[in-house]
């Protein structure tokens, strides 16, 4: 565990700002799930466009859903998570434009 915790600090992003949950987040971790498991990501996209199509085929002879209000509920939710993701990321954009520039936004990587 000790060597987790000193590895965790040496890739904590240098974020201006951190939360509380995200000083806590044990980034190593994450880093070593996506390092064992990132062919995952095309396995479920090509399930995803399968079950899209197969699902459309099934349902072009089959009556209409009303789903209006669960589509208003999914558009809020989503509208929301972008609210808050936006809040989060564009302090930081701002700061390094601010004090970088747009090279430094684009093509200098930070830890």
């Amino acid at each position: 565990m000790e060597k987790i915790q000193n590895l965790t600090q040496a890739v904590t992003p240098s974020y201006t700002y951190m939360f509380k949950f995200e000083e806590k987040f044990i980034h190593l971790k994450t880093r070593e799930f996506m390092l064992n498991y990132w062919t995952s990501g095309f396995y479920l996209c090509g399930i995803y466009v399968l079950l899209i199509f197969s699902l459309q085929s099934y349902m072009q002879n089959r009556p209409k859903y009303n789903l209006r209000k669960v589509l208003v509920v999914w558009n809020t939710c989503l509208a929301v998570f972008s609210i808050i993701g936006a809040s989060r990321t564009l302090p930081e954009l701002l700061y390094v434009l601010r004090n970088f520039g747009v090279y430094h936004s684009v093509c200098v990587q930070r830890n």
